[in-house]
């Protein structure tokens, strides 16, 4: 859209050199007032009438889904996800990257975890793999600190411990085993209580997140339940569904599954945002690509790109992501598209979850 805006400028300059070129010949005025409108009318159209013809109805005022934040994640040499350090906290409060703490830009070479003191000092931390302890104990900046080689060249690093630690240096640790504590107060150079965490790869640093995430549970109203494929099927067939088709099924329970949300859920947005996509639908084989609009939109951008099986996952995944900081009297499925959620919202449309709630409802009162 931002090169058409360009594109647009230029051409209008261009067109209004022109105007002063036809004056000099002696054209009318209005004549080429005229035509030079009907220049940028016909050039904003084009602009914008691949959106116009693609998207349908209600696409225009719906934002859609946020999607992730969150990458592909590497995985343990047996094929199981690495270990999240800190089971007790799964709020991140500094990212990988460049970073401002109040002395000006610097490379933040990790992330660091914490949630307040309270709720941070000597929480327990845990190794994320199997592997051989190399330092264990004062470190510079970070205080105290350990230090895990897990082979590959591989190692994992804890900053801002507490002194009192469960391992030594030549210590051989299995996965999930505890090493030591986060610190009190400030350990080394650090603002409060936290834990620096930091992935190495051939002695260079990665992205933290690339080999760990927080562990993080949605509201215990919508969590994982296995999807009766036959009997979900039945329904959609019986609304002319396109997404009447077991493999769409099945990718939608996997997806459910791997975040810990109802696949009945993840249904009741398609029906929201797409009306469960009737075969008559224009363009209804390209809908169930993204029945749940995540990116924006199933007609344009990255949106357009996925199959069943991403755009699933990442539906998936932003319902997690929403779900957080909830306050107790807000409704667990308002509180995915409300404007003061802190983590963004779903969709636009302040009805939209009402009837997400209908049709999950509808759903979930599904009887043989």
């Amino acid at each position: 859209m931002q090169g058409s805006i360009s594109n647009t400028v230029q051409t209008v300059k261009k067109a209004h050199a022109i105007y002063k070129l036809i004056l000099l010949l002696g054209t009318p005025a209005s004549v080429v007032l005229i035509i030079l409108a009907v220049l940028i009318v016909l050039i904003m159209l084009l602009t914008v009438l691949p959106f116009l013809l693609f998207a349908e109805e209600g696409s225009l005022n719906n934002q859609g889904a946020l999607g992730s934040s969150w990458g592909p994640i590497q995985l343990d040499a047996d094929g199981s996800n690495y270990q999240w350090p800190v089971p007790s906290i799964t709020r991140i409060t500094s990212y990988f990257g460049i970073r401002d703490i109040g002395e000006g830009g610097e490379a933040h070479g990790g992330i660091d975890i914490a949630d307040g003191a309270a709720n941070t000092e000597l929480q327990p931390i845990y190794a994320i793999a199997s592997g051989t302890v190399t330092i264990a104990g004062t470190l510079g900046t970070f205080g105290q600190a350990i230090y895990i080689d897990h082979g590959g060249g591989l190692v994992s690093i804890y900053g801002h411990l507490d002194t009192r630690m469960d391992v030594e240096p030549g210590s051989v640790v299995n996965k999930g085993q505890r090493i030591g504590r986060i610190g009190e107060g400030k350990v080394g150079r650090s603002t409060g209580p936290h834990l620096h965490f930091e992935v190495r790869v051939n002695n260079k640093r990665a992205n933290p997140l690339d080999y760990v995430q927080p562990v993080i549970q949605v509201s215990s109203d919508f969590s994982y339940r296995p999807l009766d494929i036959a009997l979900a099927n039945r329904f959609l067939m019986s609304k002319k569904s396109a997404l009447a088709d077991r493999s769409i099924l099945s990718a939608i329970d996997q997806a459910g599954k791997a975040q810990n949300v109802d696949p009945m859920l993840l249904l009741a947005i398609t029906g929201q945002e797409q009306s469960f996509v009737p075969i008559t639908k224009k363009h209804a084989e390209l809908i169930v690509k993204n029945p749940w609009n995540v990116f924006g939109c199933w007609c344009s951008g990255k949106g357009a790109t996925l199959t069943t099986e991403q755009s699933a996952l990442i539906a998936a995944k932003t319902i997690v992501k929403l779900s957080q900081d909830r306050p107790s009297n807000r409704n667990a499925i308002e509180w995915l598209s409300a404007k003061d959620n802190p983590r963004g919202y779903y969709a636009e449309h302040a009805g939209w979850w009402i009837g997400v709630t209908k049709f999950y409802s509808v759903l979930l009162n599904l009887k043989e």
